[in-house]
Order: structure tokens, then C-alpha cells, then sequence
């Protein structure tokens, strides 16, 4: 009944009609060899704008007469051109310029949204438009996180790519997104700021310019990595102009949010630039005795030298005050048997508390129109500490009383990191070539005193024995006092500390023949790895080497459609020491993919299809007799499919749907009753809708109506499980509204409408069933100023 009540939503929606507006459309061309360029940014009246579709047309429409279309595109010389009559169709001819300096286009038209963005980032070292790609790759703009009330990536952003689920567990301290049977490695600047354990700290909506999902291994980023894929936070720039907003959210269990992002020149030639980006936060939780404090801080300075060099410098400091780990509860009956704001928490635990601090260092240098090299330095380092209350088993004396131990984390992650590759264009007879090589290099360090139970007594034996804080869940009485506990001697004098130094040396060339409808990737990496693992005493080092091909084929068969191929290997180093003091590999996967993607109606809106097999060897799990030490286990498979569909359907009606279908398990393990076993998160089934729609009516002009849900079905445990037991799926729909009147934005969006007992991340281990509870129905008022 449900699915029947979109769809009959979908399709009332889908005639819009449009009221007074201005319609450009043109063409954009190279002065040179007369080729269509796409991706070009073109604006009208210096506010609403599009970009050329990979033909080189272009369709703006505005509310507005049009006076001004400006047009630029990275590598060419900017044009403003004076509009006399918009009906006329518009050639437009540009001149390439070495180091052109490409301005953000804002675009604000009524009916136009950032859903599709059909191009990728500069971060991502690649130059072609992502339909030529031979990799599925999906992009999340900020508009799009804006409609659904988003403040941060842990916050809902996995529903807008297909088959990416959170485990929600250590909620604050890290995305934990997993997909295709892994758990997605994290980039933010297309830099590996991932540190060896936990993290990185989820970045927040007030610096996220666009989300890059890469499907599979990213040799041409890095290939220290998942197989499943990366994600890549793409932060805000300077932009070259002066764009100023300030914006608020207010929202259930007083939820308090406000941001300003201040954009703008610091010389009167516009060659020194910044931008400001500062939140701040403060909510309480669905569950009782919740609460999250945050604060960010982050400035960008920008510096053009010339028209072909720049110099950036990027810092960002995030701190974090919070009162639970994660809201996890555990039964002995069954998932989801306790009310949703149950707790283990007590309130006399002092806050989890986090500092982290990130800091980018960018050069870029233009040699000529075919020619640049990018040179990049970065540094995150991150601190925790905090107590939680756990509970590792059930009470055989009476499996309703929780038996509560407090648990001690003190953590310090530093990660470095350095890259420089160049990118170039050359030609071989009837051959172009993209040519993109490097070099990264990175250095982590992992230093904590983790997983300590520290309030404990001695018996009448003389035996040291753990301090239980007993608690009824038939009727939980609150109140225990938890003494306090710090590290003595503090951080250095920890039981964990762990290193992770690798190098890599790759190399690509796209190769297009016949105009370029057929390209061929070819590329390798060379990587050296070394770890040092020292785990209560253990000491484990390793040294691995490995040359990972990659493999690409990309196919027009028109300018709007194209078929690919995909192969590509990875290693990923692994850390941690097993009881014997075993080395652990590296992990090693590979992925075979075939996919084809569609551009619609002047590329307005996309849909990817993808099919894929991926195989990992070395899988490492948790010992499950010490949860300081690994095992390493045996080899997972994984293949599905995966389909994204997203833009502008029609004038005004938005969309993001997915849907994503995976059946991975266990081929080898250790304990062989796993073979044939789900692997950890797994879930068979993963479809998720998004409707905006910007309501035609002149009486209603600025109104907009958004619904939206995500669907699981066929949910597998945390952890693999000889005896799995049955996950409910889950569903939750949301929907909001919106009104924009020039600058002045206000978006409601009700979040779980249905208000549903809703639960995430279950496994049962040692007689116990965990989850982590979602929250009930609830509502974010969003207001947002630009000047």
C-alpha cells in the first residue's frame, strides 16, 4: 500500500506547468577544433545557471528576463555575453586559456536543482565527464542535503547512492558505511585521512561542497582501499566572488543548530581569497540522558600567484561532547523488544569527548592547456576519551537483569599525508591520450588505551573480579553513581600502539579512438606497505609489496549513452596482533564490473546501472576470546546490482532513486560452520525514493513538497553468525515543505511519519540480543539567508 501511494504521488506530480519563465538555450563549442565542450558552467544574470550536457547544449530557464549569459569552463577564457532575445538559439565559441581559474555558478531557478551534477570533482585527478568513465560514480550535491534536513554524513546521506547502509555503531566517531559486501573507505579532498581505527569524525553539512560515491577500487585515487569502493567529501572553496549565508535549524529534543559561510575577496584584484565555514550545535536525543554538543571551526585561504599557479591553505577543527558512545541496548528475547529510549547509561558518566584537528596545504600549477601538476599536503589528528557502560553476556541467574560494567577509551589518531600527480593531454595519430601519474604517500599512527575495564574488586580469594551495576529492563531504575577514571600517566602509557607507513607509484592512460566514442584505461600502481602493531605487549611487524593493474572500457554509443567494463585490484594493510603474535596481511581484493549509463533530456537527469562480482582474500575479525586481538579468517564474495536514478525528471519534480541488490557470504574461514555464512552488515535488498517537487502555481510560487523513504530487506547481523536469527526490515518514510522567496530559504522536514519502532546494526552474541533503536517520528525547521 505503501509503494501504491508513491506512485500514485509520482504520477499526479509529473505535469507541471511553468509560468512566466525565460527559456535560453545554445551550444558551446571549442574556437579550435569546434568540438562541443561539456561540462561548461553557464549562468544567466550573474545567479541562475546549468552546465552543457556532453553534446554541449545547454537549457536555463528563469523567472526573470534574461540580460546576461556567462559562460566558463576550466582551461578557457570566460565570456559574458549581452542576451537580446532569448528565444534565439545561442552558439557560443571559447577560447582555451591555461590556468583559467573556474568561479562556482549558484544555481537558485525555481525549477532547476543540484540532483544530477554530471561532472566529478578535480579531487578525484580524473578529466573526463562521468558518462565517458569506466567506473560508476555518484555525486551528492549540498542542495540535495539541504531537502532532507542533513547535518552531517552519518545523518541520512547514505539513502541518495544505491546499497550503502551505516553500521551505528560509534556514531560519532565515524561514517562506517558499508556496500557490495564491505565496509566503503573515506577520503575528504581526495586525500587518505582515514586513521588506522576509527574515523574519520563524520564532516559536517557546513563544509560538505558535494559527496563523491566510487564504486569499487579507485586505482586512480588510491588504491588502499576497500573493493567495495570509497567516498570521497569534497569541502568548500573561495570561490572568486562575494556570497555570504547564515543558517539555522531548529528541531525535536531541543535541537539547536546555527552556521555561517562567508565567501569573499581580501584584495581588491581578487587574487587572495577565503572562506569561513563555522557551526555550532547542540541537541538532546530520542533516548534518555542523550545529548550532543559540537563545534566547527573552518577557514580556507586561496591565493592566485598567476593566471596558471595557486596556492591554497585549508584548516578545520571539529569538537565533540556527548554523553553515549551509541545508544546500543541489548535484551535476551528479541530485536527491538525494548522501547527506543531505553538506555544502559547512566548520567553520572562523564561525556565522551573529541578534538580533531585537519589542515590541507595545496599547489597547483598549469604548464600549458594540455599540462598541470597538483601538489598536496595534509595532516588530521584526532583525540578521544570517554566511558561507556556495556554488557557482555546474559545474566544466566536472570536474563532480565542487564549486568553494567563501565568501560574505559582514551585514543589518539594522527595521519599524514602527501600526493603530487600530473595530468596531460597528448596525441598519437589518431589517438588522444589522458594521461594522469603520482605519487602518495602516507604515514598513520594509532596510540590508545582501549577496551580497559577498570572498576573492578578483589574477592575473598584474592581474585580480581569486574564491578557489576545490575539494571531491570522490565523496570530500569537510573541513578548509579560511576567513579570516575583517567589513564594513569596518560596516553603513552596505553595498551595499543600501532603504525601504518605505505608509499605508491601508479600510472594511467585513457586512450580514445574514433572521436573519442571508444576508451581504453590503462594503469597499474605500485605500493609498499609496512606496519608495526605492539597489542598488550604483542608485537607484530609486516612489509608488503604489490602491483594492483587496472583496466577500463568505456563505449558511446551515442553522446548520451555509454557502455563500460571494469577491472581493478586493491590491497588494503591491516593492523592489529593476534594472540601468537601472528603477522597479519594485507587484505587483497578484486573487481570485475560491467555497467551503462544514460543522460536524459539535455542531462537533466541520469540513471547508472552497474553489475559486479568481488572477491577479498585475508578477511581479519575480532578474536572472539580477546577483543584486543584478530584473527585472520578466510576469503568473502560479493555480486549484485546496483541502479541510480537522479535529476530533474520534469520542470520542478527532483528525484533520487536507487535501488541495489547484493548477495555476498563467506567462500573460506577459519571456523569452517561460516562457510556459506552473510557476510557482517549484509543486506540483500536496499531501495531508497526521494521527491522534491517546486509547485507550479503562481499562487503557491516558492512552495515545494518533498517524500521520501528507505527500504531494507533480507538484513544480516553486525557479525557472521553460524546460526543467524531474523532481522525485521525496516521502512521509514519521510516528507517535508519547503518555500524560497529570493535569498530566504525555510525547509520543514518529518522525519520516520509513520513513526515506526525502527532498529539498526543487530547481532546477538553470547545470549544477548543488541541493536541500536532509531528514533520516532520527529521534525528539523531549516532557515538559510544568503546576502
Amino acid at each position: 500500500m505503501k509503494f501504491k501511494l508513491l506512485l500514485f504521488l509520482l504520477t499526479i506530480l509529473s505535469f507541471p506547468e511553468v509560468f512566466g519563465q525565460f527559456v535560453v538555450k545554445g551550444k558551446v563549442r571549442d574556437t579550435s577544433g569546434g568540438q562541443p565542450i561539456p561540462g561548461v558552467s553557464v549562468s544567466v544574470n550573474e545567479s541562475k545557471g546549468t552546465i552543457t550536457d556532453s553534446d554541449g547544449f545547454f537549457d536555463i530557464q528563469s523567472d526573470k528576463k534574461v540580460d546576461v549569459l556567462k559562460v566558463s569552463h576550466l582551461g578557457y577564457a570566460t565570456q559574458l555575453l549581452n542576451i537580446s532575445d532569448a528565444s534565439q538559439f545561442v552558439e557560443i565559441s571559447l577560447s582555451q586559456s591555461a590556468g583559467q581559474d573556474l568561479g562556482e555558478v549558484k544555481i537558485t531557478s525555481k525549477y532547476y536543482k543540484e540532483y544530477n551534477l554530471n561532472t566529478v570533482s578535480s579531487a578525484l585527478r580524473l578529466q573526463s565527464p562521468l558518462i565517458n568513465l569506466s567506473q560508476n560514480i555518484q555525486e551528492i550535491g549540498s542542495e540535495v542535503l539541504y531537502d532532507q534536513a542533513v547535518f552531517n554524513m552519518t545523518d541520512g546521506v547514505t539513502r541518495n547512492v544505491s546499497g550503502v547502509i551505516r553500521q551505528e555503531v560509534s556514531n560519532n566517531l565515524g561514517p562506517y558505511m558499508f556496500m557490495r559486501g564491505g565496509m566503503v573507505s573515506t577520503l575528504r579532498n581526495g586525500i587518505d585521512l582515514t586513521p588506522i581505527y576509527r574515523g574519520p569524525v563524520p564532516e559536517d553539512a557546513a563544509i560538505i561542497d558535494r559527496v563523491e560515491f566510487i564504486k569499487g577500487p579507485s586505482g586512480f585515487m588510491n588504491n588502499i582501499g576497500d573493493p567495495a569502493g570509497t567516498f570521497n567529501v569534497m569541502t568548500k572553496q573561495p570561490t572568486g566572488g562575494r556570497h555570504y549565508s547564515v543558517n539555522a535549524m531548529l528541531g525535536s529534543w531541543d535541537f539547536y543548530r546555527a552556521s555561517v559561510d562567508l565567501d569573499g575577496l581580501l584584495d581588491k584584484k581578487g587574487k587572495l581569497r577565503y572562506r569561513l565555514n563555522v557551526m555550532g550545535m547542540r541537541a538532546n536525543s530520542f533516548v534518555n540522558t542523550d545529548f550532543n554538543k559540537r563545534l566547527l571551526v573552518a577557514p580556507v585561504i586561496k591565493y592566485l600567484i598567476s593566471d596558471q599557479t595557486t596556492v591554497s591553505i585549508e584548516y578545520m577543527f571539529q569538537k565533540f561532547s556527548y554523553a553515549m558512545m551509541s545508544p546500543i541496548v541489548m535484551a535476551p528475547d528479541s530485536f527491538g523488544s525494548l522501547p527506543n529510549d531505553f538506555t544502559i547509561n547512566e548520567k553520572s558518566l562523564d561525556p565522551y569527548k573529541v578534538s580533531d584537528h585537519t589542515g590541507f596545504l595545496t599547489f597547483t600549477h598549469s604548464f600549458n592547456k594540455n599540462w598541470s601538476a597538483t601538489a598536496r599536503g595534509s595532516f588530521m589528528r584526532n583525540q578521544l576519551e570517554g566511558i561507556y557502560m556495556w554488557v557482555t553476556g546474559v545474566n544466566t541467574a536472570n536474563p532480565n537483569i542487564l549486568l553494567r560494567n563501565p568501560k574505559y577509551d582514551l585514543n589518539r589518531a594522527t595521519v599524514f599525508s602527501q600526493q603530487v600527480f600530473v595530468n596531460g593531454k597528448i596525441k598519437t595519430g589518431s589517438i588522444d591520450h589522458q594521461i594522469l601519474g603520482g605519487v602518495d604517500v602516507n604515514q598513520k599512527k594509532f596510540i590508545a588505551d582501549s577496551y580497559v575495564s577498570y572498576d573492578t574488586q578483589t574477592n575473598d580469594a584474592g581474585v580480581s573480579t569486574l564491578t557489576y551495576y545490575p539494571l531491570d529492563i522490565l523496570n530500569p531504575g537510573l541513578g548509579a553513581q560511576i567513579p570516575d577514571y583517567h589513564t594513569p600517566g596518560g596516553i603513552h602509557n596505553g595498551n595499543t600502539n600501532q603504525k601504518i607507513n605505505y608509499y605508491s607509484i601508479y600510472a594511467i592512460d585513457e586512450l580514445a579512438f574514433f572521436n573519442n566514442k571508444l576508451r581504453l584505461t590503462l594503469g597499474g600502481r605500485f605500493t609498499a606497505v609496512k606496519t608495526n602493531n605492539i597489542v598488550s605487549k604483542v608485537e607484530t611487524k609486516s612489509e608488503d609489496q604489490k602491483v594492483t593493474p587496472r583496466l577500463g572500457l568505456s563505449y558511446s554509443l551515442t553522446p548520451n549513452l555509454s557502455f563500460y567494463l571494469l577491472y581493478d585490484r586493491t590491497i588494503v594493510p591491516q593492523t592489529g596482533a593476534t594472540v601468537s603474535g601472528d603477522v597479519i596481511k594485507p587484505l587483497t581484493g578484486v573487481n570485475h564490473e560491467i555497467g551503462i549509463k544514460k543522460n536524459w533530456f539535455d542531462s537533466r537527469w541520469n540513471t547508472t546501472l552497474a553489475l559486479y562480482k568481488i572477491k577479498r582474500a585475508n578477511i581479519v575479525s575480532t578474536d572472539p576470546d580477546n577483543i584486543l586481538y584478530r584473527i585472520q579468517v578466510g576469503e568473502t564474495s560479493s555480486k549484485g546490482i546496483d541502479l541510480d536514478i537522479k535529476g530533474e525528471i520534469v520542470n520542478g519534480l527532483n528525484i533520487v532513486i536507487n535501488y541495489a541488490y547484493n548477495d555476498s557470504k563467506v567462500e573460506h574461514d577459519v571456523n569452517t560452520a561460516l562457510i556459506g555464512m552473510r557476510t557482517p552488515m549484509y543486506v540483500k535488498h536496499v531501495q531508497n525514493t526521494w521527491i522534491n517537487y517546486e509547485l507550479p502555481s503562481k499562487m503557491l510560487n516558492g512552495f515545494s513538497v518533498s517524500l521520501g523513504y528507505q527500504y531494507q530487506a533480507g538484513r544480516g547481523e553486525r557479525y557472521v553468525t553460524a546460526a543467524p536469527k531474523e532481522i525485521p526490515d525496516f521502512f521509514r518514510m519521510d516528507g517535508g515543505v519547503g518555500y524560497q522567496i529570493k535569498k530566504f530559504k525555510v525547509n520543514l522536514i518529518v522525519n520516520n511519519l509513520l513513526n515506526k519502532h525502527l532498529i539498526a546494526t543487530p547481532w546477538y552474541r553470547s545470549g544477548l540480543y543488541y541493536w541500536v533503536p532509531q528514533a520516532s517520528i520527529n521534525g528539523r525547521l531549516s532557515f538559510s539567508y544568503t546576502f
